[in-house]
């Protein structure tokens, strides 16, 4: 297995162990992937001042295969019991354990800081919006951004 450097499970983890802490209620797996691809590309979406990750043209693309990785780090964060899956009418939801919320406290580093802030901000400017409404949006915007960087003749 080839080592990666950056989007690891442990990287995407306690990405979204910040996410579900900053959360209220419990999210889905959906909703939760969407939000954390706009809080780590914030700017691209006019809600915060930088991009977390760096500016760069192939963001869309790795809009597609996040979903995957956020589902395998949601899955450590619940063997590791630091986030519970609810099993609702509607599908299965994620929310933080008092463990994870203890863990999530102990996270001190400037990424940490910035991306809870820019997750408020996210998470303030969708209010109301569902999970596909956002991932149709991302899609549109990957969509257009393709078209736009075409070469022309």
């Amino acid at each position: 297995m080839p080592n990666k450097l950056f989007n690891t499970t442990f990287e995407n983890a306690l990405r979204l162990l910040i996410l579900l802490d900053v959360y209220e209620y419990p999210q889905t797996l959906d909703m939760l992937y969407a939000i954390d691809f706009m809080t780590t590309y914030g700017k691209t979406f006019n809600i915060t001042e930088a991009n977390l990750n760096g500016d760069n043209q192939y963001k869309f693309s790795e809009f597609a295969s996040r979903r995957e990785a956020v589902k395998t780090a949601l899955k450590a964060l619940v063997l590791y019991g630091l986030v519970q899956a609810l099993n609702l009418n509607d599908g299965i939801a994620y929310i933080i354990s008092s463990d994870g919320e203890d863990y999530c406290n102990s996270l001190e580093s400037e990424y940490a800081t910035e991306y809870r802030r820019n997750a408020q901000l996210v998470i303030k400017s969708v209010t109301g919006k569902t999970e596909r409404e956002l991932i149709s949006n991302i899609n549109k915007m990957s969509a257009k951004s393709l078209i736009e960087e075409e070469p022309r003749e």
